[in-house]
């Protein structure tokens, strides 16, 4: 059985708490000083921190350092994502005016599974192709298609195939380095001091690289881009969910930093830190949850100051994940996620072949 690694939940607790913060928090452009700049840092890193821990997820529960991934394990992976995106497609109904990320995820895992027995440098090469390549196929999607009449699901929600691959707002053509840089984290020793330490240095140069080579080429270009990602001018920004190559380096250096921090912290101070990764062991409750509360008080058209809301989003969850792990060892969703999982049969090793003895005749 894979043991949790304590850094990895309070990483993901910690992006949790910065999708409460896009989506009940207040909005960075009118909010001044330390919170305006801490709600700015939220905006589209939190998720993509999410996108990453999630390929670091996969690579865990299949092998971590010795890729070991059967046929079991790719069904149950698939599970998992028909689940994901069912449970995304069905939280997008809501009507909330937020993006909603499961469906998508799903169509990362699913994507994900051929890749699964690759070592981390491959891993880290395809990413890296992939996060110069994706943006320009995005955008020329963008150009060619903007829906798809067959696909069902679009139908249904306005989310679906086309979307979850090319054009929507997590688009895999885009989002799948990050899913395959954490496959590849997932692949290596999170425990080695120097495998945390390239981390806590590389992500704030790839950060550099990133936000800061954008800057630079923007201002090269005429200033500021006007905000058209159907022209190729837009693939020199850098702003959230732009889903360009700078972006995709940038965000992914502000990943691997926060991960690296929080495992150390995690070690560190486990009794301080214990109500976040509480919630980030039950992430996949919680985020279905906010979207609820948000869907009802929107519904019933309460208006709460931003700051006040973002702080009972995050005490509620907080006190509820720590609570309910005193009692149980999973969050809700993530026991009934588990049950459709253990669905899948174990496979039985082959019988030993037994060697006919020489007749004494």
């Amino acid at each position: 059985m894979n043991q949790r690694i304590a850094g990895i939940d309070l990483a993901r607790g910690l992006a949790v708490f910065g999708m409460f913060a896009v989506h009940v928090g207040p909005d960075p452009a009118r909010t001044q000083g330390l919170l305006g700049d801490l709600m700015q840092a939220t905006h589209g890193r939190s998720s993509v921190l999410f996108a990453t821990l999630a390929g670091l997820s996969l690579a865990l529960t299949t092998g971590r350092q010795q890729p070991d991934v059967t046929a079991r394990d790719y069904l149950k992976i698939a599970i998992r994502a028909v689940v994901l995106v069912a449970l995304g497609t069905y939280l997008t109904l809501l009507g909330t005016n937020i993006a909603v990320i499961l469906a998508y995820y799903g169509t990362f895992f699913v994507l994900a599974m051929p890749f699964l027995r690759l070592r981390a440098p491959w891993l880290l090469g395809i990413a890296g192709v992939l996060a110069v390549v994706g943006p320009f196929v995005a955008i020329l999607s963008k150009q060619t298609w903007t829906t798809w009449s067959g696909d069902p699901l679009e139908q249904i929600s306005g989310q679906g195939v086309l979307q979850f691959l090319l054009t929507g707002f997590y688009p895999a053509v885009t989002w799948m380095p990050y899913v395959l840089a954490g496959i590849a984290l997932g692949r290596l020793d999170l425990t080695s001091p120097k495998l945390r330490m390239t981390l806590l240095t590389a992500g704030p140069l790839m950060a550099i690289a990133g936000y800061g080579g954008s800057a630079i080429a923007v201002s090269q270009f005429g200033g500021s881009v006007v905000p058209q990602p159907l022209s190729f001018l837009w693939l020199l920004e850098s702003t959230p969910h732009s889903n360009t190559t700078f972006e995709i380096v940038g965000a992914l250096g502000i990943a691997m930093f926060v991960l690296s921090c929080s495992l150390y912290v995690a070690e560190w101070i486990p009794a301080l830190v214990r109500p976040i990764t509480s919630v980030g062991s039950m992430s996949m409750t919680l985020y279905t949850a906010h979207l609820f509360a948000i869907a009802g008080l929107t519904a019933a058209a309460v208006e709460i100051d931003p700051t006040l809301e973002l702080i009972l989003f995050i005490s509620v969850a907080s006190l509820f994940a720590t609570l309910w792990l005193m009692l149980f060892r999973r969050g809700p969703l993530e026991y009934a996620l588990r049950a459709l999982t253990q669905l899948v049969p174990a496979q039985t090793p082959p019988r030993p072949r037994v060697k006919s003895l020489p007749s004494t005749r």
